[in-house]
């Protein structure tokens, strides 16, 4: 394998602004928002919208950490790492709702 193609020497994860992260992980934030919104009602109560309280907040971490963080590196680990708990927290709450029952 070349130095090129190793995943921790790509650009999204060494150099790039942040920005990037931050748009699709608001994309991911918004589908798993509306997701969970319709599935507020389902048992066990309160677990839709715990995730969706959550998201939020990792969002906004992710804000925060783009604009508070100077080494660019360990920004952009930060920021892969929280685009990935979005998704996790999302499953995580589907999988507790799913068999719930």
């Amino acid at each position: 394998m070349s130095e090129s193609q190793k995943v921790t020497r790509q650009e999204a994860l060494t150099s790039d602004s942040g920005r990037t992260w931050l748009i699709v992980a608001g994309v991911i934030a918004a589908l798993c928002l509306v997701m969970l919104w319709f599935m507020r009602e389902l048992p066990p109560l309160g677990a839709a919208t715990t995730g969706m309280v959550s998201i939020v907040i990792a969002y906004l971490a992710m804000v925060a950490i783009r604009f508070g963080v100077a080494r660019s590196r360990l920004k952009l680990g930060l920021l892969a790492v929280l685009t990935i708990a979005i998704v996790l927290i999302f499953m995580t709450v589907g999988w507790i709702t799913v068999f719930a029952a």
